[in-house]
Parts: C-alpha cells; sequence; structure tokens
C-alpha cells in the first residue's frame, strides 16, 4: 500500500529516508513516500479522527455553527424571533464563518491554527464585549466610538465585573465556543491548506451569499429603517446589530467611522418629505419684524394716551443666511440636500420670553447621574427649590445618549443628538471648522463674557482639552488648572468633590462679569456602594437611616454631594449680590443607566424602561424671576441650548440646531436614540412599533408616519451637520 491510497489529500510525494517502525504489526519501509508537510501515522489514526476531520470543508462547518451559535442566542435574548431580521442575521452568520474559515487554510498548518484561534477568540471577545456594554449603558457597543478610548474607559473595570458577576451564566454560555475552539477543535477539523480551486469555490460561494442576503434586504429598501437602509446609510449601532446581527454591524460600523470623516460629498442624503403643516413651511429667510403680533388687528382697544402697551415680538428665530449662495460655494450634492431640508423648515419663533435674561450671568451644570427621581427622596431641598421656582418643566426628559457623559454634554451644549456609534460626536465637531459656532459659551463669548469650564476628573479625558476649548470655554481640570483633590491618606479619591470644586474655584471667575460659568460634576458617578464610592461613604450619616436598599442609599449620597456643592454656590452669589443677574442651567448628563432599579425604589413602583424611567427635571432658574412658569410641553436635553439661547436674547437660526426653544410655540418632541419618540399626544415606540396616546386626541396613521420621519430626518439633519462639517459655511452669517 503507498501513502496515497492510505490518505487521499496527500498532494506532493517525495521519498524520504526514515529509520524503519512498526505500526499495527506492519512494517514501514524507510523507502515507502510519505507527505512532507503533514504525515498521518497510520489508517487507524486516520479512522479515529472521524469522517469529519477527512471532509474538506470541515472549518468552514465549523466557523460556520460557532458564528451562528453566537448570532441566534444573542439575537434570541435581547430581541427574539418575530420579524424577518433573524433571516438576514443567518445569511450573513454563513457568509462570515465561511469568510473566517478562509482564513485559516490558506497558510501552513501552524499558521492556520493560530488564525483560527485568533478569529474565534475576536468573535467570543466582541459577543461578549456588546453584551457587557449593554448591561452597563443599556445600549449596544460602537467599537469605532470607543476603541480610542479603551484606557479611559477600563477605568470603569470595576463596574464591568459586577455586572459580569451578576450575568455570570450567560457569560460562560458565550465563552464555549471560543474554549471549544481553542482547546478541541484541532482533534475535529483539517487546517492543512486547501487545494486552490477550493477555496476559489468557497470564496464565490461566501460572495453569493452575502450579495444575494443584501439583495433579499433590498426588496424592503423603501421601508424607513429597514436592514437594508441601515446596511446602506448606517445610522445607528442599536439599530445595526439588531437588524444586521453583531458582526454585520462591526463591519458597517467601521465602514461609517472611515468614511464619515471625510467631508466629502456623499450625493443627495436622502431626507424624506413630511406634508404636515407643521413641519414644513414657506421659505423664511427673509421674515422679520413684519410677522409681529399685530395688536390692532386682534380687535383690542389701541390708546392714544401715555399708557404703553408692549408689543411682543413673535418673529422667526433665524439668521439671514442666503443658501443658495452656499450651494454655489460648496458645490457638494450633500450640502445642496442640507440646505434644502433646512429651508423646508418651519423656525422657531420668538416670544414672551425672548431676551428675558438679557446680558446676565450664565452657570451651566451638566450634573453626573442626577436624575430628578432623587428629588422623591426629600434630601435634596436646595435642587427642589430651583426646580418649583424656576421655569418648571413638568414633561422634561434625558435621554440615554451614545458616549455615555460625553454623549449627555453634547445633547446639553450642542442642542443635538449623537451619532449612535462610529465616531464621538463631541470630539468629530470639536475637529472641525467652525463645528461649535451655536454653543453658549462661542455666542456669549462674542458678547464680552468670560467663559471657564470646570470639571473635577483628568483634564483629557475624553479628549476634553480639545472639546471644551472648541465649545469657548477656557479650560480647567485635574492636570490643568484645577488641583486634584487628596482623602485623608493623601490618595486621590473616586469619585472626587463637588463641593470642593465650587469652593477651589469660584473665586476666579466671580468678579469677572459678565461671566459664563460651565461645571461638569463627578461625585455621582458609579459604582453605587459604600466600599466603591468615596463620596458616598463621606456622605453616609445623611442616608444612613432611609428605608432604601445600600444602593440606592449609595447613590442618593453621591448625588447629596451636588446639593451641598449647588448651596455653597448660591451662598458665594449672594454674598456678591449676583443672585438676581446670574441664570442657573442645570441638567443631567444621563440617568444612573448601569444600576435602573435605583429609579424605581426611588419613584415607589416599577418604571417602564422605554419612556418613564428618563423622565427627570430640567433646572432654568433666577433669582428675579417673582414667580414660577410651569411648561406642560414635552422637551428633553437637546432642547436646552435653543431654549436658553432664546433666553439669552442671542441671534440664532432655531432651524440649524436639531432641539428646539422649549417657551415657543412649537408642538414638544423628545427623541432617543433607538427612534423612539414622544409627542405632546402620544408615544411611539419604535422596536415595536407601538402607539400609545397620551391625550384624548384622535390619532392618524398619517400624523404617526410623518412624526416617523420628522424624527428620521432630526438624525440625518444631526449626523451630516457633522460630517459634512456644515456650520463652516454658516459662521460668516452670525452677527
Amino acid at each position: 500500500m503507498n501513502a496515497e491510497d492510505k490518505n487521499p489529500y496527500i498532494k506532493d510525494i517525495k521519498t524520504i529516508v526514515v529509520p524503519p517502525v512498526l505500526e499495527n504489526e506492519q512494517e514501514v519501509h524507510a523507502e515507502e513516500p510519505f507527505e512532507e508537510a503533514y504525515v498521518i501515522k497510520s489508517d487507524s489514526d486516520a479512522k479515529k479522527k472521524g469522517f469529519f476531520f477527512s471532509m474538506p470543508f470541515n472549518t468552514t462547518i465549523l466557523f460556520v455553527v460557532m458564528v451562528l451559535l453566537y448570532e441566534i442566542i444573542f439575537h434570541g435574548y435581547y430581541f427574539g424571533f418575530k420579524n424577518i431580521n433573524i433571516v438576514y442575521i443567518i445569511l450573513f452568520s454563513i457568509s462570515t464563518g465561511g469568510f473566517i474559515s478562509l482564513l485559516t487554510n490558506i497558510f501552513p498548518v501552524l499558521v492556520n491554527k493560530i488564525v483560527a484561534i485568533f478569529m474565534s477568540v475576536f468573535i467570543g471577545v466582541l459577543f461578549i464585549a456588546q453584551m457587557i456594554y449593554h448591561e452597563v449603558f443599556n445600549n449596544f457597543l460602537s467599537v469605532a466610538g470607543t476603541i480610542k478610548y479603551g484606557n479611559q474607559a477600563a477605568d470603569n473595570y470595576k463596574t464591568v465585573l459586577a455586572n459580569i458577576v451578576e450575568n455570570i451564566w450567560l457569560f460562560i454560555i458565550m465563552l464555549i465556543p471560543v474554549l471549544f475552539i481553542s482547546i478541541f477543535s484541532r482533534k475535529l477539523v483539517d487546517y492543512k491548506p486547501r487545494k486552490w480551486w477550493l477555496n476559489l469555490c468557497l470564496t464565490i460561494a461566501v460572495i453569493i451569499i452575502y450579495i444575494s442576503n443584501i439583495l433579499l434586504m433590498k426588496v424592503d429598501e423603501n421601508t424607513l429603517y429597514s436592514a437594508y437602509q441601515i446596511y446602506k446609510q448606517y445610522a445607528s449601532v442599536d439599530m445595526a446589530v439588531e437588524k444586521l446581527g453583531v458582526c454585520e454591524a462591526f463591519v458597517v460600523d467601521m465602514k461609517a467611522a472611515v468614511s464619515g470623516g471625510s467631508n466629502s460629498d456623499r450625493g443627495d442624503l436622502g431626507f424624506q418629505v413630511v406634508s404636515t403643516e407643521e413641519n414644513v413651511t414657506e421659505d423664511t429667510d427673509n421674515q422679520s419684524e413684519d410677522s409681529n403680533i399685530d395688536i390692532d388687528s386682534r380687535g383690542e382697544d389701541v390708546t392714544t394716551t401715555e399708557e404703553y402697551i408692549e408689543v411682543i415680538d413673535t418673529s422667526p428665530n433665524v439668521l439671514d443666511i442666503d443658501f443658495d449662495e452656499i450651494d454655489s460655494e460648496a458645490q457638494s450634492e450633500s450640502i445642496s440636500s442640507l440646505n434644502a431640508y433646512f429651508k423646508s423648515l418651519k423656525p422657531t419663533n420668538k416670544n414672551e420670553y425672548t431676551g428675558m435674561f438679557e446680558d446676565y450671568n450664565v452657570i451651566f451644570i451638566t450634573a453626573e447621574g442626577f436624575s430628578g427621581y432623587a428629588l422623591e427622596s426629600g434630601l435634596f431641598p436646595t435642587l427642589s427649590k430651583l426646580s418649583k421656582e424656576g421655569f418648571v418643566f413638568e414633561n422634561y426628559y434625558q435621554p440615554l445618549w451614545y458616549g455615555s457623559t460625553l454623549g449627555g454634554e453634547y445633547a446639553n451644549l450642542m442642542g443635538s443628538p449623537t451619532k449612535n456609534g462610529a465616531y464621538l460626536s463631541m470630539y468629530r465637531a470639536a475637529k472641525n471648522e467652525n463645528g461649535m459656532i451655536f454653543s453658549l459659551a462661542n455666542q456669549l463669548n462674542k458678547k464680552g463674557y468670560t467663559s471657564i469650564g470646570y470639571h473635577n476628573n483628568e483634564y483629557t479625558y475624553y479628549d476634553r482639552d480639545i472639546t471644551h476649548p472648541a465649545l469657548g470655554y477656557e479650560w480647567r481640570a485635574n492636570g490643568s488648572g484645577l488641583a486634584a483633590q487628596h482623602d485623608e491618606t493623601g490618595e486621590i479619591p473616586w469619585p472626587q468633590s463637588d463641593l470642593i470644586m465650587i469652593n477651589d474655584t469660584v473665586s476666579e471667575w466671580i468678579d469677572k462679569e459678565p461671566f459664563n460659568i460651565y461645571y461638569l460634576t463627578v461625585s455621582g458617578h458609579v459604582l453605587y456602594s459604600y466600599n466603591a464610592n468615596y463620596i458616598s461613604r463621606k456622605n453616609w450619616d445623611v442616608v444612613e437611616n432611609l428605608n432604601y436598599t445600600e444602593t440606592t442609599k449609595a447613590y442618593l449620597a453621591a448625588q447629596y454631594e451636588l446639593e451641598v456643592a449647588l448651596e455653597e454656590l448660591l451662598t458665594q452669589l449672594d454674598k456678591k449680590n449676583l443672585l438676581d443677574k446670574t441664570l442657573i442651567v442645570l441638567a443631567g448628563d444621563h440617568v444612573p443607566y448601569d444600576n435602573m432599579e435605583i429609579l424605581d425604589e426611588l419613584a415607589g413602583y416599577e418604571l417602564e424602561d422605554q419612556f418613564e424611567a428618563y423622565r427627570s427635571n430640567l433646572i432654568i432658574w433666577s433669582a428675579s424671576m417673582e414667580e414660577p412658569v410651569h411648561v406642560d410641553k414635552v422637551c428633553s436635553s437637546i432642547d436646552i441650548l435653543p431654549t436658553v439661547s432664546n433666553l439669552m436674547g442671542l441671534s440664532y437660526d432655531s432651524r440649524l440646531i436639531i432641539g428646539q426653544d422649549i417657551l415657543s410655540d412649537s408642538p414638544g418632541l423628545v427623541i432617543f436614540a433607538n427612534r423612539s419618540f414622544i409627542t405632546d399626544d402620544f408615544y411611539y415606540y419604535a422596536y415595536t412599533e407601538q402607539v400609545e396616546a397620551i391625550s384624548d386626541a384622535v390619532i392618524t396613521d398619517e400624523q404617526v408616519e410623518n412624526m416617523i420621519i420628522n424624527v428620521a430626518n432630526r438624525y440625518m439633519a444631526a449626523d451630516s451637520i457633522t460630517e459634512l462639517n456644515y456650520y463652516r459655511y454658516i459662521e460668516k452669517y452670525l452677527p
């Protein structure tokens, strides 16, 4: 029997001299031919490896099954199997597994084994990372958007470990395929290089399956947020994971990260037409004072005495922008598309509150992990006072934006939702020329304000040394302009004290009117436990006897530092007689996303996670207000900037900021990262496409469809402003 009879897959035969040995009581002569690179000791040994080992595409089967297993477990756990997306995900899994197997049969055997282990570990880590990220942040991971900040994300390793322990059984299940490939697959599959024509056949098959899947998705191409639309024009990592699967979401996420930063022409952006009157209007470029309320025409008496009748300016909040000139300058179909969209929008109008706080000092606080439900505990008299005696926003929501605190800051300070994946919008906007022209600091600096920002954490964390100067602030944080705090042992505590930050900084700006001061707090940061949170331990005596769980007590104790810091800030302003001349704005960056059960406990019942858990408090207050102003309209964090800009009497274009002035006569709207939304009349749940009425108004299908399109257009505009560096064309139109 020759070697080719014993192993039909031997390709290159040559004679080598080896000492004679005995196997199965038969002599193997030295002159018998063997394959040089791959030797099977005997027929019985080959049989032990089994039929699967001898199959030419055994690695393909192995990796297809592995990817399928991951995707099916993951999708079933988070989304169920009720729609066609699972078909797309299965086909993407087959093509992904086939592609991986190609990489494991083109190199020498040892290299192929290393590639197989690496790819299996990579896929396993990708799925496990998605699960951990979702358990912590309640949305999915954009690898491209997060990879730059991996070392900073590692600072939250305690939070990550806590979530792994809490969901240990799920992570063990997700580790099984990785362990199987790494330990046992060499006994089941052949990592020998395939014949070239077999790899060619496999390559063709992978391409055919992939393209066929795209064509299948294309059947539904005209449906908003269909799998094909997400694949073609990546809009959200959460929707990509749901509709394309984890592996393909990673692919489109990386593609968007590369292409999204080029500011290049992407053709027609695909804004959809909304036919309702409230969203489309005539060109308002040149509207002016003629739009003011005409007292006489309303039938009111107009006297000729010295009695003064105040006429409220209700002209649109717009700039005199020549969009046609921008088209000519840009020579870009994408810019033209964006111009056409902005021209179609109905701007918000000035109102009785326009300029109410003109020339006031401003202090803006983004409060780490703050939720209005904390006020239910009764521990926060100062926060409660300001939330009840200023503008009282009865239906304010703090959505969870991609990028955690940085995403929350972007919404608060730039009036725009963040890109849900691929990159962090704050950094991308900061790198653009004039990318933050409408920020409050950049607007007020033109009026001679002193604008300084403070943060009691590292100066460069999340590139804030780049982003916050671009927002218009002189930036002070640990390592540059603000000394790090130390505890009684000399160590830097975590988190640091908001109260100490206030005490260390007030003297720098309080005598520099008009001032515009920004505080990004950190005392309310996770983890919420006595042992893991320095501020929780510091304020434990305040919460120790409350009837809450330890986690909720720790959360309240951490937030209490914000309470005493705010009290101290008001005291310092009062000493300088500045309370009547200063506007205080305070909003959270996000809810305590890692411990949402805290909010249930504070509310006294189990909150509905989609919307109710994100209800919060927005504080806009000045001691000069004689009585509170109650606002029932639904609103959110992206509405803060245009609202404050109007209150300060600043010149801005309401069409070019995605949020809207809450105090205007525009209808209320709250949008969430997964494209769910709230209007004044109904809730819309994007995952289930469910509509739930809020008021007694009759809600038509057309009304719902138009609002879905409206929200999609807003997200398209928000991403395009950043990706196309659109504001560089607008700067010259600012006063």
